[in-house]
C-alpha cells in the first residue's frame, strides 16, 4: 500500500510540473511506445497505445532494444536467414517489377523496413487491419500538431536518417511523401512535405557525440505557421513562415518508421514512445515527460490459491498422500498401487435436446458455455464478420438472443464488435472483480493473441498490448489453476506435418500468473528450428514466423512447450485440432480436456482411403469427433481413444460428420451439462446443400467421465496407495446396476485388514449412487477413529463402475 501511494504522489507531482507548460486543448493521435520483447519476430505487431487503433509491423531492417522506458526501436538489420522457396501471398517468391512501376512488390527478399503500416502490397496475406495513413491526422497539414519522441543517437551512418514517412504511394514510384528526417550531420531535422514542395531545415542541438536519451518534439502552430522545436523540453529553434498541407489519399499510401518507403536512410539512432497528437502539447518550455504509458493498476496483489497438487510429479509426491477430505476422481492409476481385472473406461454423456438451430448467418463451430452470477447459461461464440455473439437461458435448453442495444447485420446480440472469431472462452476470473471480473484470451483481427476485461460478459474492453505476439488460427482454451497459481491457455500449432506431408495441428500451452503483462516467449534461430527439425517433423518455411509473409505475424511455432500430438495410438494423418482443456470445477487434482479429433482423408494412408478424398464422392476433407483426456496436474496427460466421448453418426435425425464439444460445463445437480456443434458435412465440405447447424445439450453424471469398471463374471480388486484423511464417513460415487456389487475395506501401515472395517466386513454396495456412505456390518459408518493414520482401501468388485471417492464429515 505504501508502494501505490507513493508512486500516486510521483505522478502528481510529476503532472503538475509538466502541465503548467502543456496545453489542454489537443488529442493524441497516436502513440508507438515500442515495449514489445526484445527478440520480437518480423512480421509482429508493434502496437498503438492511443485511442486510435494504428498498429504497425516489424521489419527485416527493425530490432526491438532496450528504452528509455521499456524497450525501443532501432532500425538494425537482422542477420541474414536462407529464404525456403513458398507461395507468393506469404512473400516466398520473389516477384519482378510490375509493367510501369519502378520498384519490386514487397516479399521476404526485400522486406528490409523497420516499421511500416500500408494499404498497398496487396499480394500479400494483410490481416491485422492496417489504416490508410493519408485518411488520418497522421497525415500532417494545415492544424496545430505535435510530433515528438525519444532518441539515443548510435550509428553514425554518415547519411540522412528518416524518423517518419507517410506516402501517397504506391511506395518509391513518386514524391507524394511528408517526411521528418534527421541530417547527415546530426544537427539539423529536415521535414519534406511535397504538396508545398517545402523542405524544412529545423536547426537542433549536434547529437554527434551523445549517447543519452534525448525528448525531442516539434510543435506546429497553423495560424503562425511556426513550428517549434524542442530538446529535453529548451526551445531550440523556431522556423517560421512555415506552410504544411496534406498529402492527397493514396489507395496504396503506406508510413515507414525509421528508414523511408524503400528501406533507406536507417534513423542514426534509438527511437522510443513515438507520439503524434493533433494540437499545441507544449506552448512553452518544459520538463521532458515521463512515459506516456502510466503505471498498472490492474495488478492482482494475491491469486486465489487451492489446495497443493496431490499428485505432483514434478515435487515426486512422497506417501502417505495427506488426502484430508478432497474428493478424488479415478480418472487414472494415480492413486492405485495394485488392480486386477478392472479398466478405466469412457462414459460418453447422453445425447439430449437441440437447444440451438435454423441459424441464419455466419456461426462458428467453437462454442464456450458459461455459468454466469445469476445462473443463467450463456453460449458464446463467433458470428457475422468473426464479431462475438451471446445467447443465454434460464434452463439451459431454450436459448434467446439478447438484445444488447447496438445492431450489426440484423443482430443484435454482439458483445465484441471486433474481429475476434470467438477465439477463446469468456470465463469468470475468480481473481477478477468490478471491470475486471470477466476474462476472455483471444485472437484478434490475426495480429495476436488479448486480453478482454468485462464486469459482466456482455461489455468488454480490449487490452492495447498483446498478451502473446503471435497469429491465432482458431480457439484458444484458457482455465484458471487455483492449485498452481497460474493461468493456462492451449493454443493450436500447425507448424509438424503428417508423414505425407499433410498439415498435422498440435498444441503449445502458455502459463503466466499475470494476465496484464506480455507473456514472455523464448525466441528461436533458423539454427534453432533447424536443430528441432532434426527431432519433429516439421513444416516450412523455417522459421515459422516466415510462415504468414511480411505483413501478417507468423502462427504459433514451438516458441513455448508443446503438447497433444497424435500418438502411435492414432491412425496416420490424424491430428488434435483444439484441447478444450479445463480444469475440473467439482474436485481438485483434475484436469479434463475434449481434444477435437480430425481424421484426413487427404494425403496420408493408402489409396482407399484417400478416394474418400475423391470430388466426385462430394465429401470433404474428414469427420471429427470428440475424444477425452485427462491429467492431475494440467500438464501430462492421458488420452482415452475409445469409446470417442461425442462420437459422429445420428442424432434427431441428422446423420453428424461433425462433432465439436463447447469449453466449459454447467453443474445441475447430480448432472454435468455440457453442449455440442454437430453438423452433417465434413470438415472443408464439397457441398453444403442446407444451413442445418445444430447446437445440442449433452448430460453427464456427475464426476462420471471416466470410471474403473469392474467385470460382470467375476470379482475384482483394486487396492490404493498409502494416505491419510480427515473426516467421519466414506462416500463413493458408484454404479451396479441391479446385479453388480461392491465392498471397501481399510488396510493398516503394513497391509493388514483394519479390525471391523475389512473388506469382508463392508456390507454390500448395491444400486446406483451418486454419493453413499459406506457402511460395515459392526462399525457402522462412523470412522473417525481412523483419521490421521497412514491407511490404504480395498474395492472388491463385480459388474460395477466406481467413478469417486470422498471422505467427508457428517
Amino acid at each position: 500500500m505504501k508502494k501505490l501511494i507513493a508512486k500516486f504522489l510521483f505522478w502528481i507531482i510529476i503532472i503538475s510540473n509538466y502541465s503548467l507548460a502543456q496545453s489542454n486543448s489537443y488529442k493524441v493521435i497516436s502513440l508507438w511506445c515500442f515495449d514489445e520483447q526484445i527478440g520480437l519476430y518480423p512480421s509482429s505487431v508493434l502496437e498503438n497505445l492511443s485511442d486510435n487503433d494504428y498498429p504497425l509491423v516489424l521489419g527485416l531492417g527493425g530490432q526491438i532494444v532496450p528504452g528509455k522506458f521499456g524497450n525501443a526501436l532501432q532500425p538494425i538489420e537482422l542477420p541474414g536467414i536462407k529464404l525456403p522457396h513458398g507461395e507468393v501471398e506469404f512473400g516466398l517468391e520473389k516477384i519482378p517489377k510490375q509493367k510501369g512501376r519502378k520498384v519490386e512488390p514487397l516479399t521476404w527478399y526485400n522486406a528490409n523496413f523497420c516499421a511500416l503500416m500500408t494499404s498497398g502490397e496487396k499480394h500479400l496475406r494483410k490481416e491485422i487491419g492496417f489504416v490508410q495513413p493519408t485518411k488520418t491526422r497522421l497525415n500532417l497539414g494545415s492544424f496545430d500538431w505535435t510530433v515528438e519522441f525519444w532518441f539515443k543517437p548510435s550509428n553514425k551512418t554518415g547519411n540522412d536518417g528518416v524518423v517518419f514517412e507517410i506516402g501517397s504511394g504506391p511506395r518509391g514510384e513518386n514524391d507524394k511523401i511528408t517526411s521528418l528526417m534527421l541530417n547527415s550531420d546530426l544537427k539539423t531535422f529536415i521535414i519534406r512535405n511535397q504538396p508545398t514542395n517545402n523542405i524544412i531545415r529545423i536547426n537542433s542541438i549536434s547529437f554527434s557525440v551523445k549517447t543519452e536519451w534525448f525528448h525531442v518534439s516539434f510543435v506546429y502552430s497553423s495560424k503562425d505557421r511556426i513550428i517549434y522545436h524542442y530538446v529535453d523540453g529548451k526551445l531550440i529553434s523556431s522556423t517560421k513562415n512555415v506552410t504544411i498541407k496534406p498529402l492527397p489519399v493514396g489507395e496504396e499510401d503506406y508510413m515507414s518508421i525509421g528508414r523511408d518507403g524503400l528501406w533507406k536512410y536507417p534513423l542514426q539512432g534509438t527511437l522510443d514512445e513515438l507520439r503524434f497528437c493533433e494540437g499545441q502539447v507544449y506552448t512553452s518550455e518544459f520538463n521532458p515527460p515521463e512515459s506516456f504509458v502510466k503505471p498498472s493498476d490492474k495488478q492482482i496483489l494475491e491469486l486465489v490459491k487451492g489446495p497443493p497438487l496431490l499428485f505432483d510429479k514434478s515435487l515426486n509426491s512422497k506417501l502417505p498422500f495427506n488426502l484430508n477430505s478432497r474428493k478424488h476422481l479415478f480418472i487414472d492409476d494415480s492413486f492405485i498401487s495394485e488392480m486386477n481385472d478392472v479398466s478405466f473406461n469412457v462414459n460418453p454423456p447422453k445425447k439430449a435436446e437441440l437447444v440451438i438451430g435454423n441459424i441464419q448467418g455466419q456461426f462458428r463451430k467453437h462454442l464456450t458455455v458459461v455459468e454466469d452470477e445469476e445462473g443463467l447459461i450463456r453460449i458464446y461464440n463467433g458470428i457475422h464478420d468473426d464479431y462475438m455473439g451471446v445467447r443465454v437461458s434460464k434452463d439451459g435448453i431454450n436459448f434467446e438472443s439478447p438484445d444488447l442495444g447496438k445492431e450489426y447485420r440484423r443482430q443484435k446480440n454482439i458483445v465484441i464488435h471486433e474481429p475476434v472469431g470467438g477465439m477463446g472462452n469468456p470465463f469468470i476470473d475468480p481473481n477478477g472483480s468490478g471491470d475486471e471480473k470477466w476474462k476472455f484470451i483471444s485472437g484478434y483481427h490475426s495480429r495476436g493473441v488479448y486480453l478482454y476485461t468485462s464486469p459482466d460478459g456482455f461489455k468488454w474492453k480490449r487490452e492495447k498490448m498483446a498478451l502473446i505476439p503471435f497469429r491465432s488460427g482458431t480457439q484458444s482454451c484458457t482455465f484458471y489453476d487455483d492449485q498452481r497459481q497460474v493461468y493456462v491457455t492451449t493454443h493450436r500449432t500447425g507448424i509438424m506435418h503428417t508423414p505425407a506431408f499433410a498439415t498435422q495441428r498440435s498444441t503449445v500451452v502458455t502459463e503466466t500468473s499475470d494476465l496484464y503483462s506480455p507473456i514472455q516467449f523464448n525466441p528461436l534461430t533458423q539454427e534453432d528450428y533447424h536443430e528441432l527439425d532434426k527431432k519433429l517433423p516439421l513444416r516450412e518455411p523455417l522459421p515459422w514466423w516466415l510462415d504468414n509473409g511480411p505483413l501478417t505475424p507468423g502462427d504459433f511455432g514451438l516458441e513455448f512447450p508443446n503438447s497433444f500430438n497424435p500418438d502411435e495410438a492414432d491412425p496416420v494423418g490424424t491430428d488434435i485440432y483444439i484441447t478444450k482443456a479445463i480444469k475440473y470445477p467439482y474436485a481438485p487434482d483434475t484436469y479434463l480436456s475434449f481434444p477435437i479429433i480430425f481424421f484426413h482423408y487427404e494425403n496420408d494412408g493408402p489409396p482407399t482411403r484417400t478416394e474418400l478424398m475423391n470430388p466426385e464422392r462430394k465429401l470433404g476433407e474428414g469427420p471429427i469427433e470428440t475424444q477425452i483426456a485427462v491429467s492431475r496436474d494440467g500438464q501430462n496427460w492421458k488420452r482415452y481413444y475409445r469409446p470417442a466421448y461425442v462420437g459422429i453418426g445420428m442424432h434427431e435425425g441428422i446423420d453428424m460428420k461433425t462433432a465439436y464439444i463447447a469449453q466449459g460445463m454447467v453443474r445441475r445437480g447430480d448432472e454435468i451439462w455440457q453442449y455440442y456443434f454437430g453438423e452433417p458435412y465434413y470438415h472443408s465440405a464439397y457441398i453444403k446443400t442446407d444451413k442445418r447447424i445444430s447446437v445440442y445439450r449433452l448430460v453427464q453424471r456427475l464426476d462420471g467421465f471416466i470410471s474403473i469398471d469392474s467385470p460382470y463374471e467375476k470379482e475384482a480388486v483394486v487396492k490404493t496407495k498409502p494416505f491419510t484423511f480427515e473426516g467421519n464417513r466414506l462416500t463413493l460415487n458408484i454404479d451396479t446396476d441391479a446385479a453388480g456389487y461392491a465392498q471397501v475395506g481399510f488396510l493398516d501401515e503394513y497391509g493388514n485388514p483394519v479390525e471391523g472395517f475389512s473388506v469382508d466386513d463392508c456390507i454390500y454396495i448395491n444400486g446406483d449412487f451418486i454419493e453413499t456412505e459406506i457402511e460395515w456390518l459392526n462399525k457402522g459408518k462412523d470412522i473417525s477413529s481412523l483419521q490421521g493414520k497412514t491407511l490404504q482401501l480395498v474395492f472388491r468388485m463385480r459388474g460395477s463402475k466406481l467413478y469417486s471417492m470422498q471422505f467427508k464429515n457428517q
